[in-house]
């Protein structure tokens, strides 16, 4: 094979763009994107930085695919079930955020860690895209606790920012949330699930005995 060719790909499944990628998201998340050049992630890989090129011609690419990895998944997990409550989707969206966070650390810690500088690094069209997605997860948080208040399910309260505290809440867990840690996301999901929404059912045995909804006692056993 000649020094420039592009391999076929590596032998753990993932394809070459792939491996690429979690290898950059892994230095960029140790050493900052600045602090990270390409020779760095060829050398990590072992290729060369040519065949690297390759598969991303800048290393901006490479930032940007991790962001969009990050917020495609993040809109994706607030798929819900129509028949279910709002503290029911709440609960669910939380599990799967967590979950999702714990598999891959080192991502969202590279969306936070990088979210001051993007205008830096991404054209207006990606902005504009990380930002909509963005919007995305706020306006549905926000619209769920709306629609939780008006069913009578829900006290009063303001959803604006009760979203805002909700998505800190649960995204910024990266910063200690670990996949072999003492709870596991789902554990950790229900305890968070559990103490807002605590604060906001208007039912007392509802409040007590199932705030997480139908599925309480799953939530609990980790099913």
């Amino acid at each position: 094979m000649s020094e420039t060719a592009v391999p076929t790909g590596p032998s753990n499944g993932m394809s070459r763009r792939e491996e690429l990628l979690a290898v950059a998201t892994k230095l960029f998340a140790a050493r900052g994107y600045h602090g990270t050049r390409m020779d760095d992630v060829a050398d990590a890989v072992g290729l060369n930085k040519a065949t690297v090129y390759h598969y991303y011609a800048s290393k901006s690419l490479i930032l940007y695919d991790i962001y969009k990895g990050a917020a495609d998944f993040t809109v994706d997990a607030l798929h819900d079930d129509p028949s279910a409550s709002a503290r029911e989707t709440i609960y669910h969206f939380t599990r799967r955020l967590l979950v999702g966070i714990s598999s891959d650390i080192e991502r969202a810690a590279v969306y936070f860690q990088e979210a001051p500088y993007i205008t830096e690094w991404f054209t207006e069209e990606q902005v504009a895209y990380i930002r909509e997605k963005e919007t995305q997860v706020y306006e549905h948080v926000r619209d769920v606790i709306d629609r939780g208040i008006a069913s009578g399910e829900f006290y009063e309260c303001d959803s604006h920012v009760l979203a805002l505290g909700y998505i800190g809440m649960t995204l910024g867990s990266y910063r200690w949330l670990r996949p072999h840690g003492r709870r596991t996301a789902q554990e950790i999901a229900v305890e968070f699930s559990t103490a807002l929404l605590r604060g906001l059912i208007r039912d007392e045995a509802v409040r007590h005995d199932s705030p997480l909804g139908a599925d309480q006692a799953d939530a609990r056993s980790g099913g």
